[in-house]
């Protein structure tokens, strides 16, 4: 001991004597808290007094050669266990088992006598058995009842914490905007007392999460890393918790890594309820829980808006996020909808009062802010609750904030005033339509939200005239000036169009402006007027102009274009003068589309060669207009001449075809290709792609057996086969092309059976009523495409 000079005690010295005489008074009342609890049960298990109790006790002690404390403490963890701690007995003999001893004669107990002849147990030392979780629960309760500052309560916490010691301990208590405070620890150092005095609401530190969720966080983590505010490479975060209310967090750290079982997570849960319901009288007033002060719920009641505050629902059992809120508290001026008051509000679910907002998706919206700590704002426009069994229709605007554990929300009502407004902005904001107002003499124009973002100052609601001048394009000013000076001379209603130059470009508004009032003299009091962007509607105009004359300019080349092609066609398609060539009968007719003005790529041909055969084509060209029809002639004249190379059908599409493809051309083709021998009265034909030819023999139409053939200018390498029809006489041959069989909208291969009924029908002799016939039968021209038919007889 230091003493001074003299022999007297110092300061300092005085103070440490002083202090830890504090603190051993401190252990000597936890110590006789827990035996006096220990004696209690005694007494009313054993039925005896508290004095026959405590000698039982001390028996006990000095039998086993145990601390009093230690095992009082461990009788009152095996007969009344925490939550989860244990399992709780009910017979003292069990008891006595538990704490340490053989089981007694309560007879002799109560007698006092004391058994000798029972071997004594190993003494109490380093290598006794350790207390058991829930005796060490009891010493914990009376040492957090003797805490009296939030550090003696984390000190008091680590020594109740068992094996493995945590390194570091720290108590977090929640502040009404969601932030966490420390106000306790232990083991940390000094840099992180300082970084770590307030956790704002939105990381996401194990505190916070734990607050948040109200279940345990258990976090592996570096050591040292600077980022945490607890050290250790295992943390475990623990929600405080007093009924629905959450305090904050107690968080422990352990140096090594730690896997928990069940017993020791409860038994932690379990020291962190004891810390929540010791841990409010130790904060300052500026600290505590501000929702049960009256000082702060008649701050709240002075409000004029509605305010609540609301608390997540939580699931302890499966510790999922919440999915509702309940309403803990709401001001005097707080009337919904419904008519309901702050009084029958109070303690009801979100869900429950108001399920329109929840299917408007408000209450996800409010969950949302809770889970990320931050302020919530929104319009509601025309949102509907049931009211009385009846709908009925709201507007409001919603505003929430983080406060402790849950949300401070406040509501305005839209009154029928300010909808007018909103209404009208927002028509404005739809129609590019702003107004304004400016009293003569002034330097400044009053605008509207809008009229001031069309005019290139979003935001502002007052602009000079030097700023409207210096808006408008040099080039239009004179118009503006103009505009003012008709209404100043005493023109009533005017209107002017300008451009002007904004951050988007060059925009074209319309002003129309009228006089208000007069002054002395006559003289014009103020102007107002509108301004409204009609720079889409100028720039439409435009382009529909534009459109207009391609438009014509197109129909006048289509046009051109349609004589050209028609002129071409009627050439091409001009009946071929046949030779004298006996026995032979053809007719042909060619129907261009009924409502289709374009060319299309229609053809026959009918070409005398050496030996007395006549050469038989009909052909259809892809496309339409006039690069169809000089697809046609192209290929038209082409199989002429190969004709004359090689009069055989396969050969002559072969050619053909190899023609179109080496050429790169943009088209294909169909084509049936015959040769008509007279004398012999066959007909040896191939096709490539080409509807079959009709054979009408002895009054019955048929389709005549058709070779395979692929169109024309598809592939280099398409093989064509030719086959023989004999035709006997009387008997004729129907070639066409696909307009004549294939209708919009008809069914497949209707046209075909039509076709053959309507040439079964004609019974006279004459091929050219034939085709007439079976023309009227299938319904005249094809609207879209161009139609060919051609007839042939032998006789």
């Amino acid at each position: 001991m230091t003493r001074e000079p003299g022999g007297a005690e110092s300061p300092q010295a005085t103070i440490d004597r002083l202090r830890s005489e504090v603190e051993g008074l401190q252990r000597a009342m936890r110590s006789r808290a827990v035996i006096e609890q220990a004696k209690g049960l005694l007494a009313a298990r054993l039925g005896c007094s508290p004095d026959e109790a405590f000698d039982w006790l001390a028996r006990r002690s000095q039998q086993h050669n145990r601390k009093l404390i230690d095992l009082a403490a461990e009788l009152l963890g095996r007969s009344a266990p925490p939550a989860a701690a244990g399992r709780r007995i009910d017979r003292p003999e069990e008891a006595d088992d538990q704490a340490g001893a053989d089981p007694l004669d309560r007879a002799d107990d109560r007698a006092g006598t004391a058994r000798t002849d029972r071997p004594a147990p190993r003494a109490q030392g380093p290598g006794a058995p350790e207390r058991s979780p829930a005796a060490r629960y009891h010493l914990a309760s009376a040492a957090f009842d003797a805490a009296r500052s939030p550090d003696e309560l984390v000190r008091a916490v680590r020594d109740a914490l068992g094996e493995p010691v945590a390194a570091t301990v720290a108590l977090f208590v929640l502040e009404p905007d969601g932030a966490l405070r420390l106000v306790g620890s232990h083991g940390l150092s000094n840099r992180r007392l300082s970084q770590w005095q307030r956790l704002p609401p939105q990381p996401r530190t194990p505190s916070a999460e734990a607050v948040r969720t109200g279940s345990p966080v258990w976090r592996q983590q570096e050591a040292e890393a600077d980022s945490a505010a607890v050290p250790g490479r295992t943390v475990c975060a623990l929600p405080l918790r007093t009924g629905d209310r959450s305090l904050g967090a107690l968080v422990l750290g352990w140096a090594d890594p730690l896997r928990p079982d069940p017993q020791h997570t409860a038994y932690l849960a379990g020291l962190a309820a004891l810390c929540a319901d010791r841990l409010p009288p130790l904060l300052p007033a500026a600290t505590a829980q501000v929702l049960g002060e009256p000082w702060f719920r008649a701050a709240l009641d002075v409000v004029m808006d509605p305010v609540m505050i609301l608390r997540p629902v939580r699931d302890t059992t499966t510790g999922a996020a919440p999915s509702d809120l309940r309403l803990v508290h709401a001001n005097v001026a707080t009337v919904d909808l419904a008519g309901r008051t702050a009084a029958e509000l109070t303690g009801a679910r979100f869900t429950e009062l108001y399920p329109g907002l929840v299917a408007a998706g408000v209450l996800g919206r409010l969950l949302e802010a809770l889970a990320s700590g931050q302020s919530h704002q929104e319009e509601l426009e025309q949102f509907v609750e049931v009211v009385g069994g009846a709908p009925r229709a709201g507007s409001l605007t919603l505003r929430a904030v983080p406060f402790l554990d849950g949300l401070l929300v406040s509501w305005r009502p839209h009154d029928r005033r300010r909808r007018r407004e909103a209404q009208l902005e927002q028509a404005q904001s739809l129609a590019s339509l702003g107004t304004w107002h400016w009293q003569a003499g002034s330097s400044a124009v009053d605008c509207s939200p809008e009229c001031a973002r069309l005019l290139g100052h979003p935001g502002t609601g007052h602009l000079t005239l030097t700023q409207l001048e210096a808006a408008v394009l040099a080039a239009d000013r004179p118009a503006v000036r103009a505009l003012v000076q008709r209404l100043l001379g005493g023109e009533l209603l005017t209107e002017s169009e300008f451009r002007i130059r904004r951050a988007d470009g060059v925009a074209t508004l319309r002003a129309m402006a009228e006089t208000v009032g007069t002054g002395p003299g006559g003289t014009v009091a103020a102007i107002r007027g509108v301004v409204q962007d009609i720079t889409a509607g100028r720039a439409t105009e435009r382009a529909l102009t534009s459109a207009r004359a391609e438009l014509a300019e197109q129909r006048r080349r289509t046009a051109d274009e349609l004589r050209a092609a028609r002129s071409l066609q009627q050439v091409l398609l001009a009946a071929p003068r046949l030779p004298a060539l006996p026995g032979v009968e053809s007719a042909v007719r060619y129907l261009p589309a009924g409502r289709d003005p374009q060319v299309g790529g229609d053809w026959y041909d009918l070409l005398a060669l050496p030996g007395g055969e006549l050469l038989v084509v009909v052909g259809d060209a892809s496309g339409h207009g006039l690069p169809a029809a000089a697809a046609m002639a192209q290929l038209r004249y082409a199989l002429r001449g190969l004709a004359f190379c090689d009069p055989e059908p396969q050969a002559v599409l072969e050619r053909l075809n190899r023609m179109l493809f080496h050429q790169s051309s943009d088209y294909i083709a169909t084509v049936l290709c015959g040769r008509l021998d007279p004398a012999a009265r066959t007909l040896r034909w191939a096709r490539a792609g080409h509807p079959p030819p009709v054979l009408l023999r002895a009054g019955v139409a048929r389709v005549a057996e058709a070779p395979a053939g692929l169109v024309i200018g598809a592939t280099p390498d398409a093989e064509y086969v030719a086959t023989t029809v004999k035709l006997e006489p009387a008997e004729s041959l129907l070639l066409y092309t696909d307009g004549l069989t294939e209708h919009p909208g008809g069914e497949p291969g209707a046209g075909l059976r039509r076709l053959l009924a309507a040439a079964q029908e004609y019974r006279a002799p004459q091929l050219a009523g034939c085709l007439d016939h079976i023309l009227r039968r299938l319904g005249g021209p094809n609207p879209r495409d161009d139609t060919c038919l051609l007839g042939l007889r032998v006789s």
